[in-house]
């Protein structure tokens, strides 16, 4: 699939190091640019929170994280007033609500506090909608047919409609087209200007991958990069060198950078729409009942235009966010830790340090090569010194994370997916927490996508938490299984052995590798069913299964305390905000048979409320459409 790695640190991209955000974010982030993309100082419409008694129905709270019912439910000022039967419940907001509303659920209808997603990337997700969507999913499932065929149709079908010089795709996802076979041994597609020529070779094409490593070009993108950038023209001498030796897989930002920077201006006058692209990716949240979303890579850059953002905008998710850190530089610039107290939009609660790449893009970082093309390929490490033995810890990866941890204070997020770069990230948490003096830290592992018992037992130890891109095993535990690790895949998301173990763990996007949407992560965790095996329902590791209870409470509770919000979501507890998500059916009370959790992505979201008002009304509720329902609607 890639020509042999060549690596140096902080050229790895995963979501959290989108490429595209990286070459241009003076440009973006400049100050003419922000006031393009937020003119004038206008301010959102807050509306006011309704004052209402919920009742009927199923109405799980997840107070202390129980999954137990509750008759009722009252909220008043934008917060959670009291629950219990519903005796009490009406008598409370008599007594101290003067003026509430009762609202009936009916016959399965069920109440849940609003669902969480604890690793996200909100502004390189918006930054990216202006590209052609060529990834592999149609909602929150794989696509019936995904291969170069069907992306070729796509791009096509919409080359009149793309302004520019350039056609720019994203999400092109080469690990979940058809395998091809090479030698009697099953192999990933390989994707080079040749095959893309048979696609268009008349218009320039760059497609940037899913996994963010690699960006493709045809013939006639590699042409125009050479004649827009004087380095590469100096660098190759002729555009048949430039070709022959790229063979339009520009690998890294050593060699995407240049190819980017012949296309910024596109990319510019996309990113003055990214108000509407991010109103669309919450409008898209909240029809899958998130009401909280984690973001795992913030600079100071997005901070900024997330936050006028919601001076400008309705509040339709809470938000909060790891700051990353890929240098010593960067960390040793922080203050010292303070654990948020009060929420206030797109707050801190920890570092963020990416170790890795993404496995389904072979650059996670393993003990062992990957079974698939490029042969002895173990992936990247982020971290690298020169004189350093390929499995030994570098020197400068523990200073980093024991001056975030140890000297700094802060909780951290380390990026590790390839066992390699787990174990590194153990390694490293072991010496600087044994250096730690301080208050208890919520640290987390992001992704820790392959793991051992005696992992599990260091993590537990430390506590470490994980949080699982439970997609992993959803989308890609096919082609994890049959092409890229064999047997190892069996190591995957190991939640069952983690709860089990008496971690606490939780389960993400990391959109937009995969979908939003917590109730197919749910589904994901519960069922282990592997997608795209297009001949028979395969269960990835039946131990490894969760229950409904245990996978509602890592979408919920169990993610409210990952992300320090729990003094405010997570549960509807007495005091905390009335974010809230009205489904159609109890997730928990789906038909006994695994096969029925497979409906579960598909249980239609009827309301999802923050802060007691209702940010998205489903089509399916009966009712007169209101002018605050206009105000709320995806057109908004």
């Amino acid at each position: 699939m890639e020509k042999s790695h060549n690596h140096t640190h902080g050229c790895t991209h995963c979501s959290c190091h989108n490429p595209v955000l990286d070459v241009l974010k003076e440009e973006l982030f400049s100050a003419e640019n922000m006031t393009k993309i937020n003119p004038g100082s206008g301010k959102a419409i807050h509306e006011k929170p309704q004052t209402l008694m919920i009742s009927g129905g199923i109405i799980r709270p997840m107070i202390g994280g129980s999954t137990d019912t509750v008759e009722s439910v009252g909220i008043a000022d934008g917060k959670v007033v009291v629950t219990g039967t519903k005796d009490q419940v009406e008598e409370y907001m008599k007594e101290n609500c003067q003026g509430f509303q009762k609202k009936e659920l009916t016959g399965t209808q069920t109440l849940l506090p609003g669902l969480i997603e604890p690793h996200v990337h909100m502004v390189p997700t918006a930054m990216m909608q202006g590209w052609l969507d060529l990834s592999p999913f149609e909602g929150q499932n794989l696509k019936a047919v995904y291969d170069l065929a069907s992306v070729g149709t796509i791009i096509n079908s919409h080359i009149p409609k793309i302004p520019g010089a350039v056609i720019l795709g994203r999400g092109l996802d080469p690990s979940l087209m058809p395998f091809k076979e090479k030698e009697g041994k099953k192999e990933l597609i390989t994707i080079d200007n040749v095959i893309l020529d048979t696609i268009n070779h008349d218009v320039p094409m760059m497609l940037l991958s899913a996994s963010m490593h690699t960006l493709y070009l045809n013939t006639k993108a590699l042409e125009y990069v050479f004649n827009h950038n004087p380095d590469i023209k100096s660098e190759y001498k002729t555009v048949d060198k430039y070709i022959s030796e790229t063979k339009g897989q520009l690998q890294e930002g050593l060699q995407m950078t240049p190819a980017l920077k012949t296309v910024k201006l596109q990319i510019i006058a996309m990113s003055i729409e990214i108000n509407r692209y991010l109103t669309h990716l919450f409008n898209t949240a909240n029809s899958r009942g998130v009401t909280f979303m984690y973001d795992a890579g913030l600079n100071k850059g997005s901070e900024i235009l997330l936050s006028k953002y919601f001076e400008t905008h309705p509040e339709r998710v809470r938000t909060g966010g790891a700051y990353l850190c890929s240098s010593q530089e960067d960390v040793d610039q922080l203050e010292h830790y303070k654990e948020p107290e009060h929420y206030k939009p797109v707050y801190y609660g920890h570092i963020k340090v990416v170790s890795d790449g993404s496995n389904q893009g072979l650059t996670g970082y393993q003990s062992t090569p990957y079974l698939c093309d490029p042969a002895n390929n173990t992936g990247v490490f982020n971290f690298p010194q020169a004189g350093i033995p390929a499995h030994t810890i570098p020197p400068g990866y523990n200073t980093l994370i024991n001056s975030v941890v140890a000297v700094k204070g802060w909780p951290l997020m380390v990026h590790a997916n390839g066992d390699q770069a787990v174990t590194f990230a153990i390694n490293a948490y072991q010496r600087s927490l044994a250096q730690y003096r301080g208050p208890e830290l919520r640290n987390r592992i992001e992704h820790c996508s392959l793991l051992t018992a005696e992992q599990i037992t260091n993590m537990l130890q430390m506590g470490v938490s994980p949080s699982f891109l439970i997609g992993h095993v959803g989308y890609w535990g096919y082609a994890f299984k049959e092409v890229i690790f064999g047997e190892k895949a069996q190591m995957l998301d190991l939640c069952g052995s983690t709860l089990a173990a008496g971690m606490r763990i939780t389960l993400h996007s990391d959109n937009e590798v995969s979908p939003l949407g917590p109730l197919r992560m749910m589904e994901q965790s519960i069922t282990r069913i592997m997608e795209k095996n297009p001949n028979d329902i395969e269960v990835l590791n039946t131990a490894e299964r969760l229950t409904p209870e245990q996978a509602l409470i890592a979408v919920t509770y169990d993610a409210a305390w990952q992300c320090y919000a729990d003094k405010w979501v997570g549960s509807l507890n007495k005091g905390f905000f009335a974010d809230f998500v009205i489904l159609e059916k109890d997730p928990l009370s789906l038909n006994t048979p695994s096969l029925q959790y497979m409906k579960m992505r598909d249980i239609p979201v009827l309301e999802t409320w923050v802060g007691g008002i209702p940010m998205y009304i489903n089509d399916k509720v009966t009712k007169p459409v209101t002018e605050k329902d206009m105000l709320f609607s995806d057109n908004s």
